[in-house]
């Protein structure tokens, strides 16, 4: 059996294609939901999800401190109704130097979050995947899990509204977006 990633999830310690390259997830891969709101409070907004993807090699104070940033700011938005938020750490095929393996940084965000905050959570997709994943093609996942597969957001009066999902990045990232190199075109 190969290295634990989270949950009894296990990743092969070969270089084999853990999930086939079809970019879904393997098997024992679960969405976590755990601490998503379940209905939205005032039916007249927007309900958002915010998603931060990086390699979190380690997991620091200042990247809880950026959720809560935008928690603040969302929280008294007009628009949006902040439901819950995503850390997605990258797969061990980003190819970052000192980059500790995804099972362990998966669990330093989970260790971040679990009994601090009611709202943050981990998805591990990203770092179970046998390829680098884009940016774009991570956020195309958490559209899927959230809108496609739990159907959207529960209104008050039982009906179903679409998740607005958000990035929230970091100025590392922010820089990046500037390097062709590092983002495709159509991203």
């Amino acid at each position: 059996m190969g290295e634990p990633i989270t949950d009894g999830i296990s990743r092969n310690g070969s270089d084999d294609d853990i999930n086939g390259g079809t970019g879904t997830p393997p098997p024992g891969y679960s969405f976590p939901t755990h601490k998503l709101a379940k209905t939205l409070q005032d039916s007249t907004k927007i309900p958002l999800v915010l998603v931060a993807c990086g390699s979190y090699s380690p997991v620091t104070y200042l990247h809880l401190r950026m959720f809560e940033m935008a928690a603040d700011h969302f929280n008294g938005h007009a628009k949006y109704e902040l439901i819950g938020g995503y850390f997605s750490p990258v797969s061990d095929y980003y190819q970052k130097e000192g980059l500790a393996p995804a099972h362990h940084r998966v669990r330093m965000c989970e260790l971040a979050t679990e009994s601090d905050s009611a709202w943050l959570m981990v998805d591990s997709w990203e770092a179970l995947q046998a390829s680098y994943q884009r940016t774009a093609v991570v956020l195309d996942h958490f559209d899927d899990e959230l809108n496609k597969n739990m159907g959207g957001m529960t209104l008050p009066d039982g009906s179903k509204r679409e998740i607005r999902i958000l990035l929230l990045a970091g100025g590392d990232l922010i820089e990046s977006m500037g390097r062709k190199d590092v983002w495709a075109s159509e991203d």
